[in-house]
């Protein structure tokens, strides 16, 4: 089973925004601006997320649609205001990915992607 482009590239961006994701905790949990639950709670869910890339780039159409309503659901959250309870890096980190994963639904939901993902595996 051949991966399209567009696929791999959504993949690659999605690891890229995870692992992002954990520097962040990362350097948050070393400028004391999160404790250790928080800390644990963050690594926790990137965790969990690494299973959205995996099963994307399995074929796995329910995954890239998930992927999708989660993107969409973060950010009406972050119009909603409930930024205002983040911590500074990651507004910044939220404000920066929005482009990111605009590419990310793009290239999913692309022709070539569609079709790729409706071929039985």
């Amino acid at each position: 089973m051949i991966i399209p482009k567009s696929i791999n590239q959504a993949v690659i961006a999605i690891w890229v925004t995870i692992a992002i994701g954990a520097v962040v905790a990362i350097i948050e949990k070393q400028m004391g601006s999160i404790g250790s639950i928080v800390f644990g709670f963050y690594l926790f869910l990137n965790g969990i997320s690494c299973v959205v890339p995996y099963k994307i780039s399995m074929g796995s159409n329910p995954a890239r649609y998930i992927f999708a309503i989660i993107t969409v659901t973060g950010f009406l959250f972050m119009l909603g205001g409930t930024a205002a309870g983040m911590m500074k890096l990651d507004i910044v980190l939220s404000i920066l990915s929005i482009p990111i994963n605009i590419f990310i639904i793009y290239r999913l939901f692309s022709g070539e992607a569609s079709n790729w993902f409706l071929q039985p595996k």
